[in-house]
């Protein structure tokens, strides 16, 4: 991934991070308050005060029956008794029903005698005998009572209250208040909920305007009508659906009336989370705009970072080319623009070093050239002479005399060898090996330059073997340039495998390319020494004990000339050479040339 790739990530998952966390977080926290503080507690706060307002509203009519009873004007037509009944004493009855009445405003006003038997009915609504009767017997022994009366399909709340004259019972107060649409629609404006009261699974009444939503609300109840007022109130709160609105609904029983008098509580859950809506929708916008507004302010950032930056790896790449005038402008004064600054006095003191360097590696070539060809002079001169004294033109030679004259000839190939190597180096150093390009039998290649490897080292035990995959014959290249590459590679392979080991050879066609592979089983090479070593020029390691080598004996050292002329011959074929250390036992080298049109042959690196 790119620097500014980066930058932008970073910038990026930063902000998304923290939006995307808070919006987790706050909508959680929303959630919570949704579902369980803003309704559940709202519902719960309704039923209180609910059931506050049914428990005061049965002290006022308990209080309000008993101040009647206490009225001389009331319990004394009651102390008459049952037996002077008639229709003027019912009338004169129901005359004082209704005066009392009018001052108590309640829709049940009923006068019972001492037997339970009812004298007067005033109010709009009419008790049954069956539905009030537990609470006449409380009240005829002497017990007031508040209770809750279904009458008809309507729920009333009474008030059942002993008159007394004398010290005993001598009739009972009826007053009832109804519990239906109106007292549901005060609670409704009051605790912004919806009120619905229930008799036995049948509404009574209900704030619910939609009948999908009472439908829906009637099944809810047929599946809790079973429970018990205790169980009802351990139930958790519910969501009943209604027509596109999810009500949480509370169910509980009417305080002080039979089984089947419930009451509902109900608030909508859909207009509660709107509020959660918009504030996702809001955090997600915000999310958005940090997302845009981090990536803008990446994208600047990474430019002002990574133009000069850019601008400073181009340069280093140039170097690497040996382009030391590319130009660079860094502008910027801060801690890249001190960096640009130091590369420039870098880049400045490089180029120096770097054409000195250059310099001197011209005036060693040129050296090595000249050296080289001075030397053939001498060299001449002394195998001439040498040649002179052997054939016996310069006077009789003395067995000691010629053997000498073999050590001067052995001695003279040697610094042969060595001056024409040294101008090759020079030559491939300086870019100046020509080849002669033509298809060539590959086999031949490789036996010449085995055989090659062989004379150099007469007096070794170590085993050759070629291979040539089938169907390998001819090949572009120069033939002679490559033996010659072979040879020093196969020379060096016999100069560090023991006695006894053996060299394996076998070349093959792979990808268009010719590659040839020489394994040997010798020590390896050294990680330090496996880097550099097809550089040119003298690679002994200890100068101090290098000794000359003419047999390539087991381990010795050579100027490390021929490796480095192996590499310039190959590349000048426009191949690679790579060496490396096999699994087992030795190193391996690995010769790879293309197959390439004369023209597109290039000269030695």
């Amino acid at each position: 991934m790119r620097l500014r790739a980066k930058i932008l990530l970073i910038t990026v998952i930063t902000p998304l991070t923290l939006g995307l966390a808070t919006l987790v977080t706050v909508h959680r926290n929303v959630q919570d308050h949704v579902d369980s503080s803003s309704i559940h507690e709202g519902l719960q706060h309704s039923v209180r005060v609910f059931e506050g307002m049914l428990e005061a509203r049965g002290k006022a009519l308990a209080g309000g029956a008993a101040v009647i009873a206490r009225d001389p004007r009331f319990f004394s037509l009651l102390t008459l008794g049952v037996g002077q009944r008639d229709s003027r004493f019912n009338a004169t009855v129901r005359g004082m029903a209704h005066d009392f009445n009018g001052i108590t405003q309640t829709e049940l006003f009923e006068v019972m005698d001492r037997r339970g038997q009812r004298l007067a009915s005033v109010g709009a609504a009419h008790s049954d005998p069956g539905a009030r009767d537990s609470l006449i017997r409380a009240a005829l022994r002497g017990n007031a009572r508040v209770g809750v009366l279904e009458i008809g399909r309507s729920q009333y709340q009474v008030s059942a209250t002993p008159v007394r004259a004398d010290g005993r019972v001598i009739g009972v107060l009826l007053l009832g208040s109804e519990i239906g649409e109106h007292l549901a629609k005060v609670l409704c404006a009051q605790m912004r909920c919806e009120v619905t009261f229930v008799a036995h699974g049948a509404v009574t009444a209900s704030t619910l305007e939609r009948l999908a939503d009472r439908t829906a609300l009637t099944g809810y109840i047929a599946t809790v009508a079973h429970a018990n007022p205790a169980e009802l109130r351990d139930m958790p709160l519910h969501k009943v659906h209604g027509e596109g609105l999810t009500y949480i609904t509370v169910v509980e029983p009417i305080p002080a009336a039979g089984r089947g008098q419930l009451y509902v509580m109900q608030r909508a859950f859909d207009p509660e989370t709107l509020f959660l809506q918009q504030m996702q929708r809001d955090m997600v916008l915000l999310g958005v705009i940090a997302v845009v507004a981090a990536l803008l302010t990446g994208l600047i950032l990474s430019g002002q970072i990574t133009r000069p930056i850019g601008q400073l790896v181009r340069c280093t790449q140039e170097m690497q080319r040996g382009n030391y005038t590319y130009p660079m402008r860094v502008g910027s004064s801060d801690e890249i623009g001190f960096l640009a600054g130091r590369l420039l006095e870098m880049r400045q003191r490089e180029s120096v070093y770097v054409g000195s360097l250059e310099e001197a590696t011209r005036l060693k070539s040129e050296f090595i050239n000249v050296a080289s060809h001075e030397l053939r002079t001498p060299i001449s001169v002394i195998e001439g002479y040498r040649d002179l004294l052997e054939g016996g033109s310069l006077g009789p030679v003395l067995p000691d005399q010629k053997q000498a004259l073999e050590a001067m000839k052995a001695s003279v190939r040697s610094l042969t060898q060595i001056a024409e190597r040294a101008l090759q180096v020079a030559q491939v150093h300086g870019e100046r090996l020509h080849l002669a390009f033509a298809p060539q039998p590959v086999g031949p290649i490789i036996d010449r330059a085995i055989g090659g490897a062989r004379a150099s080292a007469p007096a070794r035990r170590v085993t050759i073997e070629s291979r040539l995959a089938p169907g390998l014959e001819t090949f572009p290249m120069d033939g002679d340039m490559l033996v010659e590459a072979v040879t020093h590679i196969v020379s060096n392979a016999i100069r560090f495998t023991p006695d006894g080991g053996g060299i394996d050879v076998a070349a093959l066609e792979r990808d268009g390319q010719l590659e040839i592979v020489i394994a040997d089983e010798g020590p390896g090479i050294s990680p330090e020494r496996l880097s550099h070593l097809f550089e040119h020029g003298y690679a002994a390691h200890d100068p101090l004990q290098h000794h000359s080598s003419d047999g390539l004996e087991f381990n010795s050292h050579g100027l490390g000339m021929g490796l480095a002329i192996a590499r310039g011959i190959i590349e000048a074929h426009g191949g690679t050479v790579a060496a490396s250390n096999r699994p087992d036992k030795g190193s391996e080298f690995v010769i790879r040339i293309p197959r390439l049109e004369t023209g597109a042959i290039r000269r030695a690196a």
